[in-house]
């Protein structure tokens, strides 16, 4: 049998409940329960990956202008302005 790689989530979901992992990767099918989780976690996660890209972005732009506002300070000290 040819190895293969394994994904941290695929060791989490194993490590979690070995026979969900087992029945998954033999192809049964989920429950109509498990499947409406599973959208839900999904757009859940899409959600949580939206706001984290936002606030890096901001805090990018924050860390800019505090930059410019310490260059532009220390360039009136040193009596550039």
């Amino acid at each position: 049998m040819p190895e293969r790689d394994v994904s941290a989530s695929e060791v989490a979901e194993y490590s979690y409940c070995s026979v969900a992992w087992y029945m998954d990767k033999e192809g049964y099918r989920k429950s109509g329960y498990a499947n409406s989780r599973m959208t839900t976690g999904k757009v859940m996660h899409r959600r949580l990956e939206t706001k984290v890209k936002r606030s890096r972005m901001t805090t990018r732009a924050y860390v800019i202008v505090a930059a410019v506002i310490g260059i532009v300070i220390l360039a009136y000290i040193m009596g550039a302005f």
